[in-house]
């Protein structure tokens, strides 16, 4: 079972009260997608631009506001596969990690059609961070 959200519309938040990121539908390339949650969840200036780097901010998010996070993903984005293994299971252990911590939330919702890809690809654990 997946701690993924998956909907067939995203779902709206109060942003008052939710850090809401919104995954551009758009993104084409891994380094576009690390750049855009750079600026999207208010990453540090000494953020490495890397999958590490974006693991580790994940588990400390002190700069951030709120107490839930939301990342929406209105599609899949389009980048190599093995990348895009290496950042699902990213979210998947954020998500995990925060569970037991009253620090922060993270909610990652995916819509509905992309579930099997999802489940297919964090069936076969290879690449690891």
């Amino acid at each position: 079972m997946l701690p993924f959200t998956f909907v067939e519309t995203p779902p709206s938040y109060d942003t008052a009260k939710v850090f809401y990121v919104r995954i551009d539908p758009t993104i084409r390339a891994t380094e576009e997608l690390i750049r855009s949650l750079y600026y999207l969840l208010w990453l540090p200036g000494y953020f490495g631009f890397n999958w590490d780097a974006l693991y580790d901010c994940l588990r400390d998010l002190s700069w951030v506001p709120c107490h839930k996070i939301v990342l929406v993903h209105e599609s899949l984005p389009v980048i190599p596969r093995d990348d895009l293994k290496v950042y699902l299971q990213i979210l998947r252990d954020s998500i995990l990690d925060w569970v037991s911590d009253d620090g922060h939330e993270i909610e990652v919702v995916f819509r509905d059609i992309d579930r099997i890809v999802v489940e297919n690809l964090l069936k076969s654990e290879s690449p690891q961070v």
